[in-house]
């Protein structure tokens, strides 16, 4: 099996991931079920994308065998038996993070310029100062993405409402600002090759 990690982060919180090396063919197999073929080729015909979205249910399998995604309104994946969930892909790589106390975000992201070109429209003064290379531009756009995806709805901006600073060189504390209120999350930031994981905790 594909699987490069599967493990607990603490006693409410797991992680796995997936990196993507079987044809669309072997994915639906490993599924078992036929009626996912036409149901993901009817959403996408893009090779990565069927391949990713059959990937994620693979990897659900292996923490809940009978359990499938639904999604909010706003496009926010949930679990029918209460167990937070955050999905992200990227390339080859699909991750899912479970947690069963409180609301999460995971984001995977490849390290590369085209980061750069955006830059502005994501990160504050502040947060420009401290993201000096391509790598750490990766690392603050996957902790605001993570955070967004934690929050589930689609009105933030990400350089006002989308806040995030270092604790350590792997450890960071972001903060979500809506409705006059602050929000604290402590979230990690993980290497794997050449991609930035990220992902609260």
């Amino acid at each position: 099996m594909p699987i490069v990690q599967k493990k607990n982060i603490n006693e409410n919180i797991r992680l796995g991931i997936w990196c993507i090396n079987e044809s669309t063919e072997e994915l639906i197999m490993l599924l078992n079920n036929n009626s996912l073929e036409l149901e993901v080729k009817s959403k996408t015909s893009n090779e990565i994308r069927i391949k990713q979205w059959l990937s994620v249910r693979l990897l659900l399998k292996e923490f809940y065998p009978e359990l499938e995604i639904f999604y909010t309104e706003y496009g926010k994946p949930y679990l029918k038996n209460g167990t937070e969930i955050s999905i992200s892909h990227s390339g080859k790589y699909v991750v899912l993070l479970l947690n069963t106390q409180k609301s999460c975000g995971v984001d995977i992201e490849q390290i590369s310029e085209k980061v750069n070109k955006i830059k502005f429209k994501f990160l504050n003064n502040k947060e420009l100062n401290m993201a000096n290379s391509i790598e750490k531009l990766t690392i603050f756009w996957c902790l605001k993405e993570a955070l967004y995806k934690l929050y589930g709805k689609k009105e933030l901006i990400f350089k006002e409402q989308l806040l995030v600073e270092s604790i350590t060189d792997s450890i960071y504390k972001g903060t979500i600002k809506f409705n006059n209120t602050e929000e604290i999350h402590e979230l990690r930031v993980e290497k794997i090759e050449d991609f930035i994981l990220v992902y609260t905790i």
